[in-house]
């Protein structure tokens, strides 16, 4: 459900996979014409508000069965979406789960000892990515420590 909702609330692109209109269509009184290029809004997407309540953050969104399943506008919708998209999806899935098992994160700390929050800043470019920020990262247990020094 985590990872649902984050997928929702920070997409990788704000601007979906480009899509080509393959007739004449009319939308909202607009006439868009065959062979048209359409740019789907992601950001929008995962905002409108009479999908989702509310465009915050909300861990818990997903655990309602009336939330509509997982947004994953970015790499396609409809017919065009992506046939790989519920092995990324699984993938990503997996990856989080042994990340979150094996590892504590916290925040790092500076030369005083004093926690760094990171800013939730993102780069603004074709792919959102988070503006670098430090994180603590340490091995839940002794024999998880010895399987990541002996396998790295």
């Amino acid at each position: 459900m985590i990872v649902q909702e984050t997928l929702r609330w920070g997409p990788a692109t704000s601007l979906a996979v480009p899509q080509t209109c393959l007739r004449d269509d009319n939308y909202n009184g607009y006439c868009i014409p065959k062979g048209a290029i359409i740019l789907g809004n992601v950001w929008a997407m995962t905002r409108d508000e009479t999908v989702y309540k509310n465009p915050e953050v909300d861990p818990d969104r997903f655990l309602d069965s009336s939330t509509p399943p997982s947004p994953v506008f970015a790499i396609g919708w409809g017919h065009r979406r992506c046939p790989g998209t519920n092995f990324a999806e699984a993938s990503l899935f997996l990856t989080i789960a042994s990340i979150l098992t094996t590892f504590n994160i916290g925040l790092a700390q500076d030369e005083n000892g004093k926690d760094i929050f990171p800013s939730g800043k993102m780069n603004s470019a074709m792919l959102l990515t988070p503006q670098n920020f430090v994180f603590k990262l340490t091995p839940r247990s002794t024999s998880y420590e010895e399987l990541l020094l002996r396998n790295p």
